[in-house]
This record gives C-alpha cells, sequence and structure tokens, in this order.
C-alpha cells in the first residue's frame, strides 16, 4: 500500500513539473533612450544566451557637443527601483580588474563619437567555483551574471562638462507574465 501511495505521488509530482508554465521576462520599453543637449544615451537589456531572463545591458552613449565629455564610472551607478544598487562590470572583466573596480575609469569621449559596450551590475553577479580556482586566467574570471530583477532597472550616469557634473537617470521596467 505504502509503494502505491509513494508511487501516485510521484506521479502526480511529474504532472505537476510537466505542466508547469514558462516564465517570460519582458522589458518596458524594449530599449530607453535619453537625450539632452549635449549627449545621447541608449539601454537595452539583454537576454542571457540561451535562457529567456535579462542578465546585462547594451550600453550606448553619443557625445553631441563640440567639446569633449567625460563619463564617470565610478559615480556611474545601476538603480534598482530608484535606488542606488551599486556600480556597473563590462564585458571581458577580469578578476584583477574586478579587485580594482572601486576605482572605476573616467572615459573620455570626443565630440561627435559614440560609445557602446555591454554593462552588468557588480551587486548580481555570481561565482563559478571552477572560476575562484582559475582566478584571472581567463577572460569571464570564473563568475556569471544573474537575472535582472522584476521592476525598475538602469542607471544615473555622471557626465562631467567643462568640469560640471551633469547626471541623468535612464531606466527600463522588466516584469515577468
Amino acid at each position: 500500500m505504502k509503494k502505491r501511495i509513494a508511487l501516485v505521488v510521484a506521479i502526480f509530482a511529474l504532472v505537476l513539473t510537466g505542466c508547469a508554465k514558462e516564465q517570460i521576462y519582458s522589458s518596458s520599453p524594449p530599449m530607453q533612450t535619453v537625450s539632452t543637449s549635449s549627449f545621447e544615451v541608449k539601454l537595452e537589456p539583454l537576454k542571457a544566451e540561451g535562457y529567456n531572463y535579462y542578465n546585462r545591458f547594451h550600453y550606448q552613449f553619443i557625445n553631441k557637443t563640440s567639446g569633449d565629455l567625460i563619463i564617470d564610472w565610478s559615480k556611474t551607478f545601476y538603480l534598482r527601483n530608484g535606488k542606488n544598487h551599486g556600480l556597473f562590470g563590462w564585458e571581458g572583466l577580469t578578476f584583477e580588474q574586478l579587485r580594482e573596480v572601486e576605482a572605476e575609469p573616467v572615459i573620455t569621449i570626443a565630440p561627435g563619437k559614440k560609445d557602446a559596450i555591454e554593462l552588468f551590475p557588480l551587486k548580481l553577479m555570481g561565482w563559478r567555483e571552477e572560476g575562484v580556482r582559475m582566478k584571472s586566467t581567463t577572460p569571464e574570471a570564473g563568475f556569471t551574471l544573474t537575472p535582472l530583477p522584476e521592476g525598475e532597472n538602469g542607471m544615473s550616469i555622471a557626465v562631467l562638462k567643462d568640469g560640471k557634473l551633469l547626471r541623468k537617470k535612464i531606466m527600463v521596467n522588466i516584469t515577468l507574465k
């Protein structure tokens, strides 16, 4: 009798698991653009390769002025539901660079030029055990990108123009259906 009950419970569990609904992530808007007289920033959440969740952003910055603009990455923050949630990492980040991420670089963008890269929130980074052993020998540096959470996700970008700080927020809303 106990074997029958266990068999029925196991079959029931398999049926429920097989009927689980796939989670669908979406972003509204799919790509957000913020434009000023000095610059334009585009931020687009990107889905993890082979998965249906977002885990990073494609970022693009265009200098619309006749002079240099400087992006201060140590003062540019990942925003989660409107609140500062740490700094960004970038595509190809290594362990050595990660150790120094508290002093992120300032990037100068020449007049009329564009800067584009894939970014991810450092606080949402997961660690792979084999990567910890490999240390800085691989570009992946042994970490993995975890899903961006539901809700508002974006950045507060710090741009220096003629020594004056210009700050803009750029947000998308990620939902799970």
